[in-house]
């Protein structure tokens, strides 16, 4: 089913969301009419558990972390990004994202910038047992290097693609967005790309 929508200014491509997904919408112009045609196809469908998993990752990661382990570590912001991490990567749904090509780009990013952080954690505290048995070593949290600049920047990054997934898939495109997704065609996405790539 498609539906048109004219608009009387310059070429828009606009990725709108249903509840149950994205959307997709092209356009060109009418040259009889000088208007512009934005042309809607049917809206993907996701797995429920995709739309949980996302939900629960976007409010994890947006709010304190309640782990006696980072409690141990005196709230290490740096150990913080670590420990959210493994949760995203250990619950996430990557076997029913398999398909749609926009969203298993966005899962790659997400995938590289969770192992980047895990690995900037493994650094921190490689001075102190070369073979990583330190990495959550708590009690040597005074001797572990700082978390530094990249380390906050590859974690906001994964809070904004979850973020930007949450709206696209659970809140019918409705909400703050940060554009850095290919699901919702952000003009942020290759900057994400460029990161985890020469980071």
């Amino acid at each position: 089913m498609k539906t048109k929508i004219l608009f009387g200014s310059a070429i828009v491509v606009i990725s709108m969301v249903t509840l149950s997904g994205v959307l997709k919408y092209s356009s060109y112009k009418d040259e009889a009419t000088n208007s512009d045609i934005v042309e809607a196809s049917e809206s993907q469908i996701y797995h429920a558990e995709i739309g949980e998993w996302v939900s629960e990752m976007n409010i994890l990661l947006s709010e304190p972390l309640n782990d006696p382990k980072l409690k141990k570590a005196n709230n290490d912001e740096g150990f913080e990004y670590y420990l959210k991490s493994l949760v995203v990567d250990r619950k996430s749904t990557i076997d029913l994202i398999k398909g749609n090509k926009e969203l298993e780009e966005d899962y790659i990013n997400l995938f590289l910038l969770t192992s980047y952080i895990s690995n900037k954690q493994a650094a921190r505290t490689v001075h102190l047992d070369p073979n990583g048995e330190a990495i959550e070593s708590t009690d040597l949290v005074n001797q572990w290097a700082p978390t530094d600049e990249n380390t906050h920047k590859a974690f906001e990054y994964v809070k904004q693609i979850m973020n930007d997934l949450d709206v696209a898939i659970n809140h019918n495109g409705k909400g703050e967005i940060y554009g850095v997704t290919h699901l919702l065609n952000g003009d942020k996405a290759s900057e994400v790309k460029k990161f985890v790539t020469s980071s």
